[in-house]
């Protein structure tokens, strides 16, 4: 049977072994809107297989935790980890983002439309590829420069992954500019699943073998001879005006041969044994049950309890069947799952935007998800068809970069959030980064970007035991009237829930001036000649926090969306630029 269109969405009616209505669903099911029929008799002949959706337990609206039903004390509380129920269960590996992506140009706002100049750009700690995603995307049409996109992370698994993918873009037929549609979107999907799904189609890993792994075994071929701990470079020309630039120690190239080896060590089922053995421990039920009673729908539960059993980016309703082989760049060699169990595709993405799109199934933020990025990458892959562009890729710890590149080079710099004070803090992210931002004499809207997770709850943690009482007055104009008889106990699911949303409403401009003067943003900025952007022009300065005000519409929902995600709200971008040496003497 040839596989069926993700894109528009199928009917569901489909059975694993039986023919499958490969008609365009029309409706969705009125009780879950998870899943989509192209009209009432598939719905009636699916009914037998869907109803396990919707009569599962997690769908109902009354639904309730086991340790909050069964009157049991929860595992954080018998654990030394206490409050700590955010803390990672599994691999420790960041391989998907945790904060949307952004367009580190917005060349409108900043240089201009007509600006003509070659523009450079440093990732310095990329994390995955969603941020260079979304600023090539957001390229202007016409004649631009060259724009030059340098990635580095310290984790050889994360500089791996973005390798292959961009490799896999970069060699795909979509470089030509006259591709069709039809060919882009299926390389796109395929970057999807490579990018996010546990398991691929055997067709995917082929072509990941006959067009990537070449590549890298030539240069292994090569380098074997060279000594140990040596850092060896390898540029690939991949059409007019682009290339790609892979800098790596002898034996990180030589893992990185043996990473698209991966799947051939591992089964599906061993490959799914691994997975959940992280994603539906056991042990983390209580923790699944906490996240599960915040999510802002009943469906969603079962949604995100869908992806935690199979880890496949795909529409709800899509049949399951030709995923059958294990993501070489998810598990690694040794065979272990790479990522803690809260890692979530939903969290790199704007999903409050997303879910705001009109959709058929619209509970079924996968699919949802699946949508946006197949039309985001389709995007991305005719720009590389148009655009030069040079990629260089780099290994190594940030504070060892600067001698890799060169200096004064840069249009924008985005450090992610190495300058909280649990990574290398705010002095030590600008002093090792600031020199290579472009002179404003070069370019006045050269800017360097950083990002702040953890730096309000660092201030609400240090003394004052009343910061993290919840502003229960305000809550509750958001939050669903709780049971009165819930709220006298600490670990009730009600409670928790109040607990967990405590951060979206606090006064985090207050929190975070308290924070600037405690670091010494100002001391630290005259010593480097460096200073504080007074408006952002890049980035939004609180993207997460909540827009809506109590009694707005759309304010409760907006508030669901955001306790149900993987963001804080307190996520906070400072931009920087640097000034001349003389600029601030009197």
């Amino acid at each position: 049977m040839e596989p069926i269109p993700i894109v528009p969405l199928a009917c569901a009616n489909w059975i694993a072994g039986s023919a499958a209505c490969i008609l365009k669903g029309r409706s969705a099911c009125s009780k879950c809107h998870l899943v989509v029929y192209c009209g009432t008799e598939c719905q009636k002949r699916h009914w037998a297989v869907h109803k396990n959706v919707c009569k599962s337990d997690l769908i109902r609206a009354n639904w309730r935790p086991a340790w909050d039903r069964e009157g049991y004390q929860p595992a954080w509380e018998s654990t030394r980890a206490s409050r700590a129920w955010h803390n990672p269960f599994g691999g420790e590996k960041y391989l998907w983002g945790n904060v949307p992506a952004i367009d580190v140009l917005r060349l409108p706002e900043n240089e201009g439309n007509a600006y003509p100049d070659d523009i450079s750009l440093l990732f310095a700690a990329s994390g995955d590829l969603r941020h260079v995603i979304e600023t090539v995307v957001g390229l202007r049409d016409g004649p631009m420069g060259r724009i030059q996109v340098t990635l580095n992370d310290r984790e050889f698994e994360v500089v791996a992954r973005n390798a292959v993918l961009l490799l896999f873009a970069l060699t795909a037929p979509t470089n030509n500019p006259t591709a069709d549609e039809a060919t882009t979107f299926d390389v796109a999907e395929s970057l999807i699943h490579l990018w996010y799904s546990a398991l691929i189609p055997a067709r995917l890993l082929s072509q990941l073998q006959s067009r990537i792994k070449p590549l890298i075994t030539e240069v292994c071929r090569k380098i074997a001879s060279k000594a140990p701990g040596a850092r060896l470079a390898k540029t690939w020309q991949l059409g007019p005006g682009r290339s790609l630039r892979l800098v790596l120690t002898k034996e990180e190239w030589l893992k990185l041969e043996k990473l698209l080896e991966a799947s051939e060590q591992l089964t599906c089922d061993e490959a799914t044994n691994i997975r959940t053995a992280v994603t539906l421990a056991p042990e983390r039920a209580d923790y699944r049950d906490r996240w599960y009673f915040k999510e802002a729908t009943p469906s969603m539960r079962l949604a995100k309890q869908r992806f935690r059993e199979d880890g496949l980016l795909l529409p709800f309703g899509h049949p399951r069947t030709g995923f059958d082989t294990p993501n070489p760049t998810l598990f690694q060699a040794n065979g272990y799952w790479s990522m803690c169990d809260k890692s979530d595709p939903l969290d790199g993405w704007p999903m409050l935007e997303i879910r705001d799109r009109p959709f058929p199934a619209k509970e079924d933020c996968y699919g949802q998800l699946f949508v946006y990025l197949r039309k985001k990458l389709k995007s991305f892959l005719e720009r590389l068809a148009v655009v030069n562009i040079n990629f260089e890729m780099h290994c190594v710890d940030v504070r060892e970069l600067p001698q890799y590149l060169e200096r004064d080079k840069y249009t924008r710099i985005e450090a992610s959030n190495i300058s909280d004070t649990c990574y290398l803090g705010i002095r030590e992210t600008l002093a090792r980064l600031c020199s290579l931002l472009q002179l404003p004499q070069k370019n006045p809207h050269a800017t360097l970007i950083t990002l702040f997770l953890n730096a309000v709850m660092e201030v609400v943690k240090m003394d004052n035991e009343q910061d993290e009482i919840p502003n229960m007055k305000l809550l509750m104009e958001y939050l669903p009237t709780p049971n009165v008889f819930s709220l006298l106990s600490r670990h009730s699911a009600d409670m928790l829930r109040i607990w967990d949303a405590r951060n979206l409403v606090l006064d985090v401009d207050t929190y975070f001036e308290r924070y600037r003067a405690l670091r010494r943003f100002d001391q630290i900025a005259a010593e480097l000649n460096i200073a504080e952007k007074e408006s952002n022009t890049v980035t939004e300065r609180w993207p997460m926090r909540l827009k809506l005000q109590p009694g707005q519409e759309g304010a409760r929902e907006e508030f669901a969306l955001l306790l149900a995600s993987g963001w804080s709200g307190m996520e906070r971008y400072v931009e920087w630029r640097r000034e001349e040496p003389s600029s601030r003497r009197g």
